[in-house]
């Protein structure tokens, strides 16, 4: 992502997370002396309703969730932008096809066409890296040796763009489990008034925090994994989509 991007999906998540804690805050207060809505009290408590009791830990954790979330839907747009690269169709598919030298220099030139009209993307950098390596050396193996050198230069690229996500994924549960910190010690700061009843309801609102992390965390890394999947499945068929329909069809 671009840093414009970047900076607006942190402003948008902000937001977000902003609008559900107020939701959250209202609803606290709205329900606080209703005593047949005790249920949806305590569901407001734990969703960070009592802000000023610790609230302010979930709507951490909510940003958090909100920016990573982004993060990884930006990601997800970059997959598709990149597999959008076949259509454009610059090498033949059909198996009965050869390729001479002087075709592997039109789809040199195709590819570098393409790339100046802002379409560059995976693909096509890997087309014009084979076509350029054959254009010197006139040698399969090192059209092979430069096509697998860069998918691994584009994976390690694609797990760079992808570590303030992994970071973000360690980030939400050590809030909750900070919220939770700081609330066990708020309770063990008034043990001595023998006041059971806030003792208990601190303590609540201490593992509400590590429960709403641990939930959201479930949910980020199920999408994480999914992008993780989506992103080696872009390399590898790049790379064998190359190889079948460009290397395997040159005649040397």
């Amino acid at each position: 992502m671009y840093p414009s991007k970047k900076l607006f999906g942190i402003l948008f998540a902000l937001t977000v997370a902003t609008i559900l804690e107020i939701i959250m805050v209202a609803g606290y207060y709205a329900t606080a002396d209703a005593g047949t809505f005790h249920f949806l009290n305590r569901f407001f408590v734990l969703t960070g309703g009592n802000f000023i009791g610790g609230g302010y830990i979930q709507w951490l954790t909510f940003f958090a969730f909100f920016w990573s979330m982004i993060e990884i839907k930006e990601c997800f747009k970059n997959i598709d932008f990149h597999k959008r690269g076949y259509r454009l169709k610059l090498l033949p598919t059909n198996d009965k096809i050869v390729l001479m030298a002087q075709d592997v220099m039109e789809i040199l030139v195709k590819a570098q066409e393409v790339e100046k009209t802002k379409n560059k993307n995976l693909l096509t950098n890997i087309i014009k890296k084979a076509c350029t390596k054959f254009r010197t050396s006139k040698n399969i193996s090192e059209m092979i040796e430069i096509i697998s050198i860069q998918t691994e230069i584009d994976k390690n690229k694609s797990e760079s763009d992808q570590s303030n996500i992994r970071y973000l994924t360690w980030l939400i549960p050590s809030v909750g489990f900070i919220g939770t910190v700081l609330g066990i010690s708020q309770a063990l700061t008034i043990a001595n008034s023998g006041d059971m009843e806030l003792i208990t309801a601190t303590l609540g609102v201490a593992f509400d925090t590590t429960l709403i992390a641990l939930i959201l965390s479930i949910i980020v890394m199920w999408f994480y994994h999914r992008l993780q999947e989506e992103t080696d499945r872009l390399h590898d068929e790049i790379k064998e989509y190359v190889i079948e329909n460009l290397v395997n069809k040159v005649e040397t």
